[in-house]
């Protein structure tokens, strides 16, 4: 009977055990977990009206958020897939803005929707634009948000492309396109969750020539930190029970800037921290001398030190030549330089000639 009970003890262990493992880990959505997990891939900044917010690094010169990925009709209405690999926060929690002076930023927001946009659709034509900063679930969105500068418009028959970017009607023409249009604000909860209802699918249909079905969003990329979508984790009262959801809860700039935290720490799918590079200078350690160096090795051989030129071999003393006696038979002028017994520097010395004797007068008879 002992036996059984410790067997039924140690198998509840292992389930309770296994269950903990299993869960999908939740990701604390705060404004320190947002800066750990953006900081790799742009810049924090304060802004005077809406406090602290971040700019990514694939901000240039023309660039909208919503150029760079796709629109995916899901049980929570239409999502958007970014294509970038941080896209799991900022196209999910808070707001776009374009500001005056540092183009397009990213105001934090803690409720989690498919998509903080605002539809305006036509039979040609398709056009959205992030939600404004202070908006609220339930209230009515004008035309002044839908600027060609701040709004994104494709045909109607381009809306489901994989890169929607690629149809993106110009500038010059969106005014025109958006006149033809008219605004579809179904943002609302449903269930405790912000859901985005956008144009109906039926229209969408007509406009692409193939049917549209809802697809799960847990099986959907990039729509939710930690990469597992989890009901309750984005439940639209999980910070704020009692009011209408907000899509941003703008950061103090007088709040201190939080630490980033350890490589340990849990981060978003896709937006794992590169290596910050280090300003620290580190030298090699200079090798030990060699009695091989030699003058014309090149820099870092066996040898020679990593900062100064190897010192040339100096040069052997040579010993003089010994002259020859005067007179000898063997020494020419015309000799070549250079040849055994000559200086290389000092011409032979001429044979000295040698003196004759007077011939002797003959006595007469």
């Amino acid at each position: 009977m002992m036996r059984r009970a410790v067997i039924l003890v140690s198998v509840l262990a292992v389930v309770l055990i296994t269950g903990s493992i299993s869960k999908p880990a939740s990701a604390d959505v705060s404004f320190s977990f947002f800066y750990s997990n953006l900081s790799p891939y742009g810049t924090w900044a304060v802004s005077a009206e809406y406090g602290r917010v971040w700019r990514p690094y694939d901000f240039e010169p023309g660039w909208n958020p919503y150029y760079d990925g796709h629109w995916v009709y899901t049980d929570y209405g239409w999502t958007w897939v970014s294509d970038y690999s941080w896209g799991a926060i900022p196209y999910h929690y808070g707001t776009w803005a374009l500001d005056a002076y540092g183009g397009w930023i990213w105001i934090p927001g803690y409720v989690w929707a498919p998509s903080w946009v605002v539809f305006s659709s036509g039979p040609d034509y398709i056009g959205w634009a992030p939600v404004p900063p202070r908006f609220v679930v339930g209230a009515s969105i004008g035309f002044n948000s839908f600027g060609p500068d701040r709004c994104v418009v494709v045909p109607a028959r381009s809306f489901l492309a994989p890169h929607v970017g690629a149809y993106v009607v110009p500038r010059s023409k969106a005014r025109v396109a958006l006149s033809q249009t008219r605004i579809v604000d179904n943002i609302r909860v449903q269930n405790h969750v912000v859901v985005n209802r956008g144009p109906d699918p039926r229209s969408i249909e007509r406009a692409v020539g193939s049917s549209v079905r809802a697809v799960p969003i847990s099986h959907v990329k990039r729509v939710i930190p930690g990469g597992q979508f989890d009901v309750a984790e984005v439940r639209a009262d999980r910070h704020d029970r009692g009011a209408a959801p907000r899509a941003t809860a703008p950061e103090s700039a007088h709040r201190s800037e939080p630490a980033r935290p350890s490589a340990a720490s849990a981060r978003p799918s896709g937006a794992t921290r590169q290596p910050e590079p280090s300003h620290e200078v580190r030298r090699s350690p200079a090798p030990a001398a060699s009695q091989n160096a030699r003058p014309n090795e090149p820099h870092g051989q066996q040898g020679s030190h990593p900062s100064k030129p190897p010192r040339p071999a100096q040069p052997q003393p040579q010993k003089p030549p010994q002259e020859r006696p005067a007179g000898s038979q063997n020494v020419r002028p015309n000799e070549s330089h250079g040849q055994q017994g000559r200086h290389p520097s000092k011409p032979p010395k001429p044979a000295k000639p040698q003196p004759q004797k007077p011939p002797q007068e003959k006595r007469g008879g």
